[in-house]
C-alpha cells in the first residue's frame, strides 16, 4: 500500500485571505498589478488580464469588488443581467463565455455610458474560439496584459500564503526544498500544497524534507 494512502478528513476551518496586501507581486506579475491599481483612474475603459489558472488573477481583480460589478462566464451565457443596470464590471473567464452575441451587446452597452470593463481569460484573445469578427475585434481593442510564468519569489510568496491560509507550517528548508524539485506552475504548486495540507492533518507528523521527498516521489 502507497505510504500516502489516506481516508477523507474534517473541512478545514481556516479560510484564505484575499485582501490586497495578500497578494503575492513579483517579477511575473507586475504589470498586471501596476494595471490594476490604476484602472480604476486610469483613461482606459476596456483591461483584459490573461494568466493561467491559479495565477492569481481572481484575487487580483478582488481588490475592485467595491468599485465594480463581478460577473462570470456564466452570467453571460445565461444572460443574468439586468442591462439597464449596467456600470462599471469586471467579467471573470471569458474564455468559458459561449453567447458571444450578449456578450457583445454587454460590451457595447458598456462602451456607451463610457463605464469601465476588466476582462480575465486563461488564454490570450486571438486564441479564443470567436467567431463574431465585431466582438472579437472589439476585446483585442482593449488594453492586455499577461501573468507571465511564475518566477521564484513570486510562488515562494504563494507557497507561504496559502501554507499560512491553512496554518500550515513550512521551514524555510522545507520550502526551498519544495521550489527546487517541483515544476514553476501556479497550478501544481497549488495542488501540491492542499495535498500536503491533507496529508498533514491525517498522519500529524512535521513536515520535513524527507516526508516532502516521499510525497514528490509517490507521484511519479
Amino acid at each position: 500500500m502507497n505510504d500516502f494512502t489516506y481516508q477523507q478528513t474534517l473541512p478545514l476551518k481556516f479560510l484564505p485571505s484575499y485582501n490586497r496586501h495578500d497578494f503575492i507581486v513579483g517579477e511575473s506579475n507586475l504589470e498586471a498589478v501596476k494595471w490594476v491599481d490604476n484602472f480604476s483612474k486610469s483613461k482606459v475603459n476596456g483591461l483584459v488580464i490573461i494568466g493561467p489558472y491559479a495565477s492569481g488573477k481572481s484575487h487580483l481583480i478582488s481588490t475592485l469588488k467595491n468599485k465594480y460589478k463581478i460577473l462570470n462566464a456564466e452570467d453571460i451565457n445565461d444572460e443574468k443581467i439586468n442591462i439597464l443596470e449596467l456600470k462599471d464590471l469586471i467579467i471573470e473567464n471569458i474564455e468559458k463565455i459561449e453567447n458571444h452575441y450578449f456578450f457583445l451587446h454587454v460590451i457595447n452597452i458598456v462602451k456607451e455610458k463610457k463605464f469601465k470593463v476588466l476582462l480575465t481569460s486563461r488564454l490570450p484573445i486571438k486564441d479564443l474560439n470567436i467567431k463574431l469578427e465585431d466582438l472579437k475585434s472589439r476585446l483585442l481593442a482593449y488594453s492586455h496584459s499577461k501573468i507571465l510564468r511564475p518566477t521564484d519569489d513570486v510562488l515562494r510568496g504563494i507557497i507561504i500564503k496559502i501554507s499560512k491560509d491553512k496554518g500550515l507550517l513550512l521551514s524555510d528548508n522545507v520550502i526551498n526544498y519544495i521550489l527546487n524539485h517541483l515544476e514553476r506552475s501556479y497550478s501544481i504548486i497549488n495542488s501540491f500544497i492542499n495535498e500536503l495540507d491533507q496529508l498533514s492533518l491525517i498522519r500529524k507528523k512535521k513536515i520535513t524534507i524527507p516526508f516532502i521527498k516521499n510525497l514528490i516521489e509517490s507521484k511519479i
